[in-house]
């Protein structure tokens, strides 16, 4: 059946979506159709309504959160609403950024028994499909693992199999890759691609970096600040017509349309040698599980570092112990050439911050306002100086209008933007982030780069940890690979891109540049 010939499967029309009232919605009279076997691409910029729509999509919205819409979405021609509660939650599954949200067992085996028991599925049946499912998606060994030792690629594996398990008409993928390594990312794609074409799926993909799918899109459709459906058709047309208006609106252009890509961070020789934080000997166990071993590190004063390493590595590990939330089995921390047991807490956290990789765990107040303002308060500063500098960072992270709303009420972007924001009310010595662009559309991972490098141009030593090596490659002076519990490389991000076989051990890719250069070399090298 050739793309013309297709049955529409999912239809909206006028439709409008909102938590409390349709005076200003998030999702603005949306006319779209999904149609059976195809790849639909949905982009936007953070806060736009995406993940929100999906719901919609599948029945959820706007019951479960007693929101309010308007208009009509239909399924294989009949209204959303008039299936009997649950159906159409089967027939249109979702699988989310974060696999462990979507986990209600302790066990894989007993994960997908779950499943197969919520739709009635005769006992005797059970193992036979359990079994197959994992053989489906390469897990065949991992049956009776406990799903928290798992790492994030087999986590998202076992999320989709709970999902594929319901045998659904539609699967709505939102940023399924988002929290994994560079090599995880391309074989849940190739996974994906394999299962589309055996079970004849019809697939809405929710990506804010889309570079790797786009050989499986067919469509594209554009959701802007407004919620309003911006565009809806081809990929050539829409990415490389339309794409200053998609720039306009922070939207990530994927990197083979754009003229160039970003360069790589110009080396700098400085004799700033003054180490700012170092690690001599550290390990860490968990639950009798060996997660680092042996770890020395020094950190330069004014320095931007990246830890990167394959997921479950112990890149989030690492920055705990460094910001003491977590403490060593073993091995010393010097901090300001003090060492870190001997800082009192107050004085810790105002010399060093820490943002978490979700937002929301550090959030304590009622507004957004008061979330920056609190630990001005706290230190004893006057109401004045309170004021001032509060909305000074209010201002420079776009967060002015959104100064009353509740911390937990914001979009993703608005969310990341106000806990770095929280940690700047003095310019801290040592700045830790856990995946500081992590979900984040093409102008809010920029501001926040932007924000990183001035930040570590007032002398602030900056560490990240980060799946991205593209950011690696444009902003930082240095680099540190964790792999097999140990650090396997320390020096400039070029140095690394030379280490092939350490990339492949530690499941990271090239910078997108240097990809692009080896691929046109093999092109030209194939031609002669």
């Amino acid at each position: 059946m050739t793309k013309m010939q297709r049955n529409s499967l999912l239809s909206v029309h006028d439709y409008s979506f909102d938590f409390e009232t349709l005076n200003d919605p998030l999702l603005n009279n949306l006319n779209f159709t999904l149609y059976e076997g195809e790849t639909t691409l949905l982009i936007g910029p953070s806060g736009s309504g995406k993940s929100s729509l999906s719901l919609c999509l599948n029945g959820l919205y706007p019951d479960a959160v007693e929101g309010v819409a308007s208009g009509e979405i239909r399924f294989q021609d009949q209204p959303v609403h008039d299936f009997e509660k649950g159906q159409v939650n089967q027939q249109i599954g979702i699988v989310f950024q974060d696999p462990d949200s979507q986990f209600c067992m302790i066990t894989v085996e007993d994960e997908l028994a779950f499943t197969l028991e919520n739709i009635q599925t005769p006992r005797e049946e059970m193992e036979a499909r359990i079994d197959e499912m994992l053989n489906t998606i390469g897990m065949d060994d991992y049956k009776y693992e406990a799903i928290h030792t798992l790492s994030g690629g087999q986590k998202q594996k076992i999320a989709l199999a709970s999902v594929l398990l319901l045998e659904p008409d539609v699967l709505i993928l939102d940023e399924p890759t988002a929290n994994l390594d560079p090599m995880s990312q391309l074989e849940f794609i190739q996974l994906i691609e394999r299962l589309q074409s055996a079970m004849d799926l019809t697939i809405l993909l929710i990506e804010h970096q889309a570079d790797d799918w786009l050989y499986l899109i067919d469509r594209v459709l554009v959701l802007s600040r407004q919620g309003e459906l911006m565009e809806d058709g081809e990929v050539e047309s829409i990415l490389q017509t339309k794409q200053q208006q998609l720039i306009d609106h922070g939207i990530f252009i994927p990197k083979q349309y754009l003229d160039s890509p970003p360069n790589p961070k110009p080396t700098i020789h400085t004799n700033n040698t003054e180490p700012c934080f170092t690690m001599e000997s550290i390990s860490f166990s968990r639950k009798n599980k060996q997660i680092l071993k042996n770890i020395n590190l020094t950190l330069k004063k004014g320095e931007m570092t990246a830890i990167v390493g394959e997921n479950g590595a112990g890149k989030s590990t690492l920055l705990q112990l460094m910001a003491r939330l977590l403490q060593p089995e073993a091995g010393t921390m010097t901090f300001l050439n003090k060492p870190l047991a001997k800082w009192k807490e107050q004085s810790l956290r105002q010399h060093m911050g820490f943002v978490f990789q979700n937002p929301e765990h550090q959030f304590i107040t009622d507004t957004t306002y008061d979330e920056i303002a609190f630990s001005m308060t706290l230190n004893g500063y006057d109401a004045e100086t309170i004021d001032t500098r509060t909305r000074e960072l209010l201002n420079h992270f776009h967060l002015i209008n959104e100064k009353s709303q509740n911390p937990f009420a914001l979009s993703g972007g608005q969310k990341r933007r106000l806990s770095v924001a929280t940690m700047l009310d003095e310019t801290p010595d040592l700045l830790l982030f856990d995946e500081p662009t992590f979900g984040q559309d093409a102008q809010t991972t920029h501001e926040l780069m932007e924000i990183m490098t001035e930040i570590q141009q007032q002398g602030t030593t900056i560490v990240f940890v980060t799946h991205d090596m593209d950011l690696v490659d444009q902003y930082c002076d240095t680099v540190y690979v964790l792999n097999e519990q140990s650090i396997q490389f320390h020096g400039r991000p070029a140095k690394l891109w030379e280490h092939d076989e350490l990339l492949d051990q530690a499941r990271l890719r090239k910078p997108f540049r240097l990809e692009m250069r080896e691929k046109v070399g093999v092109a030209h090298d194939l031609s002669h």
